[in-house]
C-alpha cells in the first residue's frame, strides 16, 4: 500500500490548529490547538476539533509554540476528543515566567489553562510524557543527533533546541523544534497593565490578589487589548525529510478547498512547484524580523514548500526576504471579523510579489487547507 502524509491547516478563525497524519502506519502530530476567547465557545469551532479525529485515536506529538491563550485555548476539548496524548513537546519556562503566566490565567478565570502552564503533567496526566525546549539562538546552531521519542524513557525531560526527532514509523521525517527566546515580547503588556494601576510585582507573585474583582476585570480588560503575545516564547517547527535522498522520494500534491479570492492563483502554482519541497514550516506567533529562520533550518531550507504566515498575519511578524520569490504555500490562519486588521494587506501584497500562494483559513470549514505527500 502507498504510503501517505496529509497535513491539515484547521479552521478554528482567529488561532492555530494544525494537524499531521501519516498513513500506514497511522502516527498523529498536532501543532498548537487554540482559537480567541469570543470563538472558543462556538459550536462550529469545537465541532472542528471533535471531528478532526476518532476517539480511540492516539495523537502521538503534540507541539505546543507558546502559551497565548488562542494557541492553547481548544488543547482540552482535543484532550477529551481522544483516545490520549502520547507526548507533549513545549517551550521550557523558567519558574518565574511560569508563575506570571499561570496567575494572568487565573485573573481570567481560566484555571484549566492556568494548571496547564505552571503543571503539564497535571493537566494531561500521567500516561503522557511533557518534553520540554530549551531556549536558542541563531549564534548557537549546530548539528545534532536525533532523538527517538518512541526509544526514549520518561527520564528524558529536556532536549535543545534544533534536536530532531523522529518517530518509529516515520520513515525518516523529522520534527525540528527551535525555541526562540527574546524580552520584547510581554513589554507592551506589563506597560499597560502599570498605566492602568495594576501591581505587577504581586501580579507575579502572590495568588490571593487574583480575589480582588477590581484587578481581574483590569487584567482582562488589558489583556484583550492586545494584539501580540504575552510571554517571551516562541517555538519554531520544521516538518519533514530528513535528508536530501529522502526528499526526492517523495511527492507532493496540494488541495485547497477555500474559494479564496487568492486561489485563482493556486493552479498555476502547482504547476510550478517542485513537487520535492515537501516540508512545512510552522511558525506560531513568532517574529520573522528577530528570527532567522532561514540560518536556523539552514540544511533543510530546500525542502519546505508550506510556511504557514506567523501571528495571523500580521506586518510587524512578516519578512518577505524569507519567501525569495521561491513560491511557497503561504496558509495564514485569520478569524474573518477579527479586530487587529488581520491579515495584513501589506503581507498580502509582498506574498503575491514572491510568486507565493497566501491561502486564509478561517472558521469557515470550507476554507480548510489540506496538502497530501505520497511516497
Amino acid at each position: 500500500m502507498q504510503a501517505m502524509i496529509q497535513r491539515f491547516f484547521h479552521p478554528v478563525g482567529q488561532g492555530a490548529f494544525y494537524s499531521e497524519r501519516h498513513l500506514y502506519p497511522n502516527i498523529n502530530t498536532v501543532y498548537d490547538c487554540g482559537t480567541r476567547s469570543g470563538t472558543r465557545n462556538k459550536k462550529g469551532v469545537v465541532g472542528v476539533v471533535r471531528q478532526s479525529f476518532r476517539e480511540d485515536d492516539i495523537v502521538h506529538i503534540l507541539f505546543i509554540s507558546h502559551f497565548d491563550f488562542d494557541h492553547i485555548s481548544l488543547i482540552e476539548t482535543l484532550k477529551n476528543s481522544v483516545n490520549k496524548i502520547e507526548r507533549v513537546v513545549i517551550p521550557l519556562l523558567q519558574k518565574p515566567e511560569q508563575i506570571f503566566l499561570s496567575n494572568i490565567y487565573k485573573f481570567l478565570g481560566e484555571p484549566h489553562l492556568a494548571t496547564l502552564v505552571s503543571n503539564p503533567s497535571e493537566f494531561f496526566g500521567r500516561e503522557t510524557q511533557i518534553i520540554t525546549v530549551h531556549s536558542g539562538s541563531e549564534q548557537e546552531i549546530v548539528e545534532r543527533e536525533p532523538v527517538n521519542v518512541s526509544e526514549i524513557d520518561e527520564t528524558v525531560r529536556e532536549i535543545l533546541s534544533g534536536t530532531p526527532l523522529t518517530m518509529n514509523g516515520l520513515n525518516d521525517w523529522v520534527y525540528i523544534p527551535f525555541n526562540y527566546k527574546h524580552q520584547s515580547r510581554r513589554e507592551e503588556f506589563l506597560e499597560k497593565l502599570d498605566k492602568a494601576g495594576i501591581d505587577i510585582d504581586r501580579l507575579e507573585n502572590d495568588p490571593n490578589y487574583i480575589f480582588n474583582k477590581g484587578i481581574r476585570s483590569k487584567v482582562k480588560e488589558v489583556y484583550k487589548s492586545i494584539s501580540g503575545g504575552i510571554n517571551q516564547n516562541s517555538m519554531f517547527l520544521y516538518s519533514g525529510p530528513s535528508s536530501i535522498n529522502d526528499s526526492n522520494r517523495l511527492y507532493w500534491r496540494g488541495r485547497c478547498w477555500h474559494h479564496n479570492p487568492y486561489c485563482w492563483y493556486f493552479d498555476y502554482y502547482v504547476h510550478r512547484c517542485d513537487p520535492h519541497r515537501v516540508a512545512c514550516l510552522y511558525t506560531g506567533d513568532g517574529d520573522l524580523n528577530k528570527v532567522e529562520v532561514k540560518a536556523i533550518y539552514g540544511n533543510y531550507w530546500n525542502f519546505i514548500g508550506t510556511i504557514q504566515i506567523p501571528h495571523h498575519g500580521s506586518l510587524s511578524s512578516f519578512d518577505a526576504s524569507i519567501l525569495d520569490n521561491r513560491q511557497f504555500l503561504c496558509p495564514i490562519s485569520v478569524g474573518k471579523n477579527n479586530s487587529y486588521g488581520h491579515p495584513s494587506q501589506e503581507v498580502i501584497s509582498e506574498i503575491l510579489l514572491n510568486e507565493s500562494c497566501p491561502l486564509l483559513v478561517t472558521e469557515d470549514v470550507d476554507s480548510t487547507f489540506v496538502e497530501t505527500i505520497e511516497y
